[in-house]
């Protein structure tokens, strides 16, 4: 028979005092001097912070203006164009000319996929962003290395400044490339005497590649070993119950390097990672857009079949997708108030799903205390990842939330006002809470807090709640009621 596999998941977020505006911070260049070059030609790169970075590149026939005399250096760069500035600027790697009949870009392609650097084969520049091109600079010098290592590469040898500062997130990966940044970024290279390697392989001879590459987080993949994990992580921060009866294994240590391994007999059985620390040999990473995504691995999945049950597949607004790739089940997380960019990344073994016959885990404290604690860290690497101070836990404020889950679950309602007619305000009032600001967040539905959080981050209220000026936040979960699972968020500043 069929199964429609569509639970209903309802979120609703609530404030009693209106917190200071979420504004960003313009964004600080490449460039070393913000001094215009004299030499420059073009009447739209004379005063820009690029100049001098244009100038060198125009002299040294790595690029040329248009022949409307503006060289456009805000223009977005497409992958070919990029690879064909890298290449014109280290004539040594002997990229020979198009043969008729095909592309301009097919030989520095060539080049690319004989040195096994990680290239999407796209020429859509609203595709390439400045991680794509992070990614690709490292691996000429250091292999393939995560997106978050590319970065942390760049800036450690002063490949680059950042965009708003010099990290991780400061550096800005999901953002376009420009004409500007690119030839900064190849002067960069130039002026430290980077070199690129030779070819390793004869011209023309076609390197294989993978249809469907395994995707890896932090260098794990799904069916390492217990011990392969702990040697290459260490120990982690805590262990948590899991659903599809995994325990995770919760790194969060680092808010900006944040990842979950899930763990079964043994083996590596999921993967989640909301971090710029994974990757995939398609080129799909952190920050990269779901355009990308459905280009390389197509439409997702519809439903999963389960013996001979379709457990069809509900996406929202279009707000993740699930792929089989690689013996696993993949799921891309998108934010919509990001342009649809890549903002985390769920991999669970094919047998392990296979093995959940239901929508939803059984429930347990375990599973309720695992639940808790994950969304907070959570919401704290979405605040980390934005470049946001982290919440503190509070235990009051999360007890508020539990009895308030746990009186939804047992009333079968979804509201912040409870059955009483108590607000959130008057539930943290009477429990001791004082507060200058406060907010609340409930769902309910969620197969996990893995998705529950993704919800709230792309809803527009919740969103506010949790990237807002509040300092302090407690998590309630219980299962239980007509919704099965029940989550609230407790905010507040004292």
């Amino acid at each position: 028979m069929n199964k429609r596999w569509l639970p209903v998941t309802l979120s609703l977020a609530f404030w009693l005092a209106a917190a200071g505006p979420f504004a960003g911070c313009a964004a600080a260049d490449e460039s070393t001097s913000a001094v215009a070059a004299n030499t420059s030609r073009f009447k739209d790169a004379k005063f820009h912070w690029g100049a001098e970075a244009i100038a060198w590149a125009v002299n040294s026939g790595i690029v040329d203006g248009y022949e409307d005399g503006t060289f456009r250096p805000d223009q977005s760069v497409s992958e070919p164009e990029f690879l064909a500035m890298l290449l014109r600027a280290y004539p040594d790697a002997s990229v020979l000319s198009a043969a008729k009949g095909t592309a301009w870009f097919e030989p520095y392609y060539r080049y690319a996929d004989q040195q096994k650097w990680p290239v999407l084969h796209t020429t859509d520049p609203n595709e390439y962003n400045r991680g794509s091109v992070a990614r690709l600079i490292a691996a000429t010098q250091k292999g393939p290395l995560t997106l978050a290592d590319s970065i942390r590469y760049l800036l450690d040898q002063g490949l680059s400044q950042g965009k708003s500062a010099a990290t991780v997130e400061g550096y800005r990966a999901g953002d376009k490339l420009s004409r500007a940044e690119s030839v900064q970024f190849i002067r960069n290279l130039k002026r430290q005497s980077f070199a690129l390697p030779s070819s390793q392989a004869a011209p023309g001879v076609a390197v294989e590649q993978t249809a469907d590459a395994a995707v890896s987080v932090k260098g794990i993949a799904v069916g390492d070993s217990a011990d392969s994990v702990a040697r290459k992580l260490g120990e982690p921060s805590r262990k948590d119950a899991g659903e599809y009866g995994v325990q995770w294994l919760i790194y969060n240590g680092d808010y900006r390097d944040y990842v979950q391994v899930g763990m079964q007999d043994g083996k590596v059985a999921a993967l989640y990672s909301p971090s710029a620390n994974w990757s995939a040999a398609k080129g799909i990473a952190d920050g990269s857009t779901k355009a990308a995504v459905e280009r390389e691995y197509g439409s997702p999945l519809q439903y999963i079949m389960k013996g001979n049950t379709r457990f069809m597949m509900n996406y929202g607004k279009g707000e993740y997708g699930t792929y089989e790739l690689g013996g696993a089940y993949v799921t891309f997380f998108y934010d919509v108030h990001r342009e649809q960019a890549v903002t985390g990344i769920q991999i669970v073994a094919k047998a392990t799903e296979q093995a959940q016959t239901s929508f939803y885990s059984e429930g347990s404290e375990g599973l309720v205390r695992a639940f808790e604690r994950q969304s907070f860290d959570l919401a704290n690497a979405a605040r980390v990842k934005l470049g946001l101070k982290p919440f503190v836990w509070d235990e009051t404020a999360a007890e508020t939330a539990r009895q308030h889950s746990a009186d939804m679950a047992a009333g079968n309602y979804f509201d912040h006002t409870n059955l009483s007619g108590q607000s959130p305000f008057d539930r943290m009032k009477q429990n001791g809470i004082k507060y200058r600001t406060a907010a609340e967040n409930i769902a309910a539905g969620q197969s996990s807090a893995i998705f529950a959080h993704h919800g709230w981050l792309n809803s527009e209220g919740h969103r506010k709640n949790m990237l807002g000026d509040t300092q302090r936040l407690g998590v309630g979960v219980s299962f239980g009621g007509k919704m099965h699972i029940y989550y609230t968020q407790n905010f507040y500043t004292p």
